[in-house]
């Protein structure tokens, strides 16, 4: 029998895998490194009649992110992509676009063999707004402000999934981070906002936070519904001190918190801050 030489021995991979419907039955690269190494970065948008609520202001993040990563991707092609991304009836849903670096070699340095990989995904439904108030645990995974996946969209949530499952366990809905210094960053989805009076603070992205598109219009929309705005870190101290807690991501925009761990909050949103969201729905 002859010897088998190591270098005529090629990588094997198999696929065992529970499609989750038609739509998920397309040929895939299985060395693509945004399912080998969570290499890449993603978006998820709110479609209103069949247009992207802040199109533009998704795509640049998206494409800023991918950057931040060294993916080259041109904002051209990832404009056109979107565009095709939404079927041509479509009315309301949530549009999720993914970039990879795409296939490459085993390894961890940044390697691929050709273009960026592009995935898209829409679900239809009407969005739930205002949605009903959340509660929140305190999580023991803590926030690194420092790393790279913190402040991006990328394809890493094990802490995410893992701090949701450990909330949902003990009687909550999602769980919120916290640094190493005690400064409060961000839920599983969404970015927050803590209410003293008649002024909203939310961390600053050093904090470890990820730059959210509700965020950042809200900071710059809220003087509009009579709300004065403040960037600034928040303890869990700040938090428990605050009138109301409010939470905002691209989906459910605005949100009220009604608990965190044992503490109780004013759940009912201000008048003003529905009417602002819902101009913007509107628009």
């Amino acid at each position: 029998m002859p010897m088998i030489k190591t270098e005529d021995i090629r990588p094997t991979i198999r696929l065992r895998q529970t499609s989750a419907g038609p739509a998920g039955r397309e040929p895939f690269d299985l060395t693509d490194r945004g399912l080998m190494l969570g290499d890449g970065v993603f978006d998820t948008s709110l479609v209103v009649a069949g247009k992207v609520l802040l199109m533009e202001a998704h795509l640049e993040r998206l494409a800023k992110d991918a950057a931040a990563l060294g993916i080259d991707i041109d904002p051209g092609t990832l404009r056109s992509f979107a565009a095709d991304a939404i079927p041509d009836e479509a009315e309301d849903g949530a549009l999720r676009l993914t970039v990879t670096r795409g296939p490459g070699p085993r390894g961890v340095a940044p390697r691929a063999v050709g273009e960026a990989t592009l995935i898209s995904k829409f679900d239809p439904g009407k969005p739930a707004f205002p949605a009903p108030p959340i509660r929140l645990a305190c999580s023991d995974i803590l926030r690194n402000p420092s790393a790279p996946s913190s402040r991006r969209k990328t394809l890493s949530y094990t802490d995410a999934v893992i701090g949701t499952q450990r909330a949902k366990a003990a009687g909550f809905d999602d769980a919120l981070y916290f640094t190493p210094g005690g400064h409060a960053a961000c839920t599983s989805i969404a970015n927050i906002f803590a209410r003293f009076g008649q002024t909203l603070v939310t961390p600053p992205l050093e904090d470890g936070v990820v730059d959210g598109i509700m965020r950042a219009w809200l900071l710059k929309t809220a003087p509009d519904a009579g709300f004065k705005v403040e960037v600034a870190s928040l303890s869990a101290q700040a938090l428990a001190r605050a009138d109301a807690l409010y939470l905002t991501n691209s989906l459910q925009l605005i949100r009220a918190v009604e608990g965190l761990d044992d503490i109780r909050f004013d759940a009912a949103l201000p008048v003003s801050l529905v009417e602002l969201f819902t101009d913007l729905l509107d628009s």
